[in-house]
């Protein structure tokens, strides 16, 4: 008997509950006339206290399994270790069921009585109050315990709880705010976890990945781990997982899906009874009932004008909220209190009810502090709101700041690139705001400088001089080798078992790859926004040259036009149109260039794309106007514009930059320009290409000083050696933008593809890389509005210009127009003008794709 309870306690510890009580129902009859000793004792109790366990994980009622431990707690026993037991479990039920006063109470008992308990209990009870306190934000009591209950488990071989501690460990850093340590230490511990993957070690990993901004991430993660939940019938964990889906599902604006997960979730939790719980996924719904009730708003002001048609439904959300603020504060959740009282509020004033605005910012409570940054950030908005409200400008202006300067700290603490980006998406509503309130103002220099902040927030800082990775190298190796080995695959069809196992695994080893990527912490201070005094002086030295800063607001295109006389603000018109113009050029393009295409198919592509060309350039032609080079300043689709390929820029040098601070920051002074010719040039030729080696070559010749890569000497660590170091580097190559993970997007070389996310290391740069490859200047947009690609990846590392195509790039056209280009630059040229003469000298029925990124080197 004592084995099959030890092995029914084996599946309750490893997440299996309903197993756990089929052994113990049977086991507990036949132990009914087992005897009376101390170790029949025992036996009795401990299947007593895993069946208690077991019944409360998959059925909820905390209140009867108490009442069962009573029960037991009465009859008494020989088993000395019974009392700790006992406290600790109630402890667990309690803490599960979301009362953290009586749990505290208990655990507290349970280890007060330590030295009576054994070894199994004493480690669970310190494991338990451990993560009691990290749910009370007591993380320095928290720290302590799992240090004891780690170190004693490691003493008695106990690995399960071993990991356990270590996880809840990695957990303790989240709630500091060190997000990459957090998914390090979970990391480690996951390494050391002798039963393998674990559902709620997932679901705590996407929350860090939540926190990160990484939501698509964290949504897989957590499908994935409701899955397992599922399966191993635990409700209680289905509904956490379904309420942190629903907080993906907020953050990606996916409101109905926020709406349902949070639904759920609180059903599974009221029907278990766990009456905290339910609490935290009321206010979930409320937060989609509320972005809800603001979209329905924003939409109604952009197509009629008219004031908010919602007023019903937010009197209805603020007398929710101002129950829900109540009953959180009763239950001790003053987190969940706070954000129903920003909720209250928001709704209040949504229905006009209440006091006046400057009252109400009176009214507002400090932000706790460890609050999440999506927490900080929404209190943030609301006060810079009630700002405005009361006719403060200035001061919501500085909420705002405040709230940037908040959001810049928490990216910064982040190494990879794709954490960096990933998290912008926490601020996405306050970019909204700060350039709501300069447009609002009319002044086009506020204008310009609202959207460079939300740019600079979005772009985050490059980091310098990240430690090498040994592990992160040999799975990059792993994973080349794995796909120059299966090209011959990708022809087979996609039914082809052999053909979906190397997909399989290549997914594999690209999310090992990104998961190492989030262990590192960042050290670079953020980058300072550009502005528009510092472009006005800039371009004082640069005659002709216009800067047009172009943006989405609201449903609208907004450009601000700067000379060297200053800013214009212009009015583009709806924004639908154009992107869906853009769209259908980007499909039409490929069509278009491809010579394998049947000539009718292709001549029909290259009509269709004339056509959506010249509705393009009429419809920005005007802010574009210049005769000497213009530098778009854009983000977000608005990327993806083919603005150099419109036939009003045709033979003229255009630049399209992430941010106005990178042209500021790489664009030559005036004694400076036509040094670029005078530095030394590294040209690689990757396999499979035509003419690639040709190119290569006669691009070398070109350049007194310079290195020739081609062959087997192509190999990945050299290019990406040269793409760390000073001067100019060329690749002709293949090339492939991954949508779904642009940082894969790559170069094919001798010995496999080289990955934009190995480009990360920030300790070097050329001043110019021209990429003679297909497609590789697309990028994919993140949540939160950020572009990510190889190009943009090179960008961000320090590369001041990149020459790159945003679609297929026709082999002979690349030889001449890229020749020529490097002819122009010997000459002095800057890149800009140079790529514009070199592309429109071609013959050819389409627009050369290429564009000059960055700045003009």
């Amino acid at each position: 008997m004592a084995g099959q309870v030890a092995r029914a306690a084996a599946d309750n510890a490893d997440g299996h509950p309903a197993r756990a009580a089929r052994r113990l129902r049977p086991a507990l009859a036949r132990l009914a006339v087992y005897g009376d000793g101390q170790e029949a004792s025992r036996v009795r109790a401990r299947a007593v206290l895993e069946l208690a366990k077991s019944d409360f994980e998959v059925r909820g009622d905390a209140s009867a399994q108490l009442d069962l431990l009573a029960a037991l707690a009465d009859a008494g026993g020989q088993w000395p270790g019974l009392e700790p037991a006992l406290a600790g479990l109630r402890g667990l039920l309690h803490l599960r069921a979301g009362r953290v006063d009586e749990s505290l109470r208990e655990l507290d008992l349970a280890v007060e009585l330590i030295d009576r308990a054994e070894v199994i209990d004493a480690c669970c009870a310190l494991l338990n109050r451990g993560v009691l306190h990290l749910e009370r934000g007591d993380l320095a009591r928290a720290r302590r315990d799992l240090a004891e209950c780690a170190r004693r488990s490691r003493e008695a071989a106990l690995p399960l709880l071993v990991f356990k501690a270590s996880h809840n460990l990695g957990y303790l850093e989240y709630l500091a705010g060190r997000l990459p340590l957090s998914l390090e230490r979970m990391a480690e511990a996951a390494g050391s976890d002798p039963g393998g993957l674990r559902a709620i070690a997932l679901l705590d990993r996407a929350r860090v990945l939540v926190e990160a901004g990484l939501v698509g991430v964290a949504d897989e993660t957590l499908a994935e781990a409701a899955a397992i939940f599922t399966a191993d019938r635990l409700p209680h964990d289905l509904a956490e997982t379904e309420l942190a889906r629903a907080e993906c599902a907020l953050l990606r604006a996916d409101l109905d899906a926020a709406a349902v997960f949070a639904s759920a979730a609180r059903r599974r939790f009221a029907r278990r009874g766990d009456e905290a719980w339910v609490l935290r996924a009321a206010l979930l719904e409320l937060q989609a009932r509320a972005a809800t009730l603001a979209r329905r708003r924003s939409a109604a002001a952009a197509t009629t004008g008219e004031p908010d048609p919602q007023r019903r439904g937010w009197v209805a959300l603020a007398r929710r909220c101002a129950g829900l603020e109540a009953a959180c504060a009763e239950s001790g959740r003053p987190q969940w209190a706070y954000v129903a009282h920003l909720l209250r509020i928001e709704a209040e004033v949504a229905a006009g009810q209440g006091p006046a605005p400057d009252a109400r910012l009176r009214e507002l409570e400090t932000i706790p502090a460890g609050a999440p940054i999506g927490v900080r950030l929404h209190a943030r908005r609301l006060r810079a709101e009630l700002a405005l409200g009361a006719g403060d400008r200035a001061r919501a202006s500085r909420q705002v700041r405040t709230g940037q300067r908040e959001l810049a700290l928490h990216r910064a603490s982040f190494g990879s690139i794709d954490l960096r980006t990933a998290s912008a998406v926490h601020g996405a509503a306050l970019a909204e705001l700060d350039l709501r309130i300069a447009l609002d103002g009319g002044r086009a220099g506020a204008v310009f400088d609202a959207a460079e902040r939300s740019r600079a927030v979005i772009r985050g800082t490059r980091r310098v001089n990240p430690p090498a990775d040994p592990g992160t190298a040999a799975l990059l190796a792993e994973l080349r080798q794995l796909l120059e080995a299966g090209r011959e695959l990708e022809r087979r069809p996609a039914a082809d078992l052999e053909r979906q196992r190397a997909r399989r695994e290549a997914l594999r080893l690209r999310q090992a790859i990104q998961a190492r990527s989030w262990h590192e912490a960042g050290a670079a201070p953020a980058d300072r926004p550009g502005r528009v005094g510092d472009v006005v002086a800039a371009l004082g030295d640069r005659p002709g040259t216009v800067v047009v800063n172009v943006l989405e607001h609201r449903g609208r295109l907004v450009a601000v036009r700067v000379t060297d006389r200053g800013p214009t603000l212009h009015d583009l018109g709806p924004a639908d149109p154009i992107r869906e113009q853009t769209r259908r050029v980007h499909a039409d393009l490929p069509v278009a260039a491809n010579p394998y295409v049947p000539a009718p198919l292709r001549a029909a592509a290259a009509a269709s794309l004339a056509g959506l060309m010249d509705r393009l350039d009429a419809e920005v032609r005007d802010v574009l106007a210049a005769p000497a080079e213009v530098v778009v300043v854009t983000g977000d689709w608005l990327g993806a514009l083919p603005w150099s390929m419109l036939g009003s820029r045709a033979g003229l040098p255009t630049v399209v930059t992430p941010s106005a601070r990178h042209w500021l920051t790489h664009a030559p002074a005036a004694g400076e320009r036509g040094r670029l010719a005078r530095a030394h040039l590294s040209s690689v030729a990757g396999p499979g290409l035509r003419h690639a080696r040709l190119e290569a070559e006669q691009v070398a010749v070109r350049w007194p000083d310079s290195t020739l890569l081609t062959g087997a000497d192509a190999t990945c660590a050299q290019a990406a050696a040269m793409l760390g170091s000073p001067g100019v580097v060329h690749l002709a190559a293949h090339g492939r933008h991954e949508s779904d993970n642009p940082l894969f997007s790559s170069v094919r070389l001798a010995d496999g593809p080289l990955f934009a996310h190995e480009l990360d290391q920030g300790a070097g740069a050329p001043e110019l890389v021209l990429l003679s490859s297909c497609e590789v200047g697309r990028t994919t947009v993140r949540p939160g509005g950020e572009a990510l690609g190889l190009t943009s990846v090179l960008l961000r590392i320090g590369v001041g210009c990149v020459v790159a195509a945003i679609a297929p790039l026709p082999d002979d056209d690349a030889l001449r127009v890229m020749t020529t280009t490097h002819d122009l630059i010997r000459r002095g040229w800057s890149v800009p003008r140079a790529l514009a003469q070199a592309s429109s000298a071609q013959d050819s029925p389409i627009p050369i794709p290429l564009v000059c990124f960055g700045a003009p080197a």
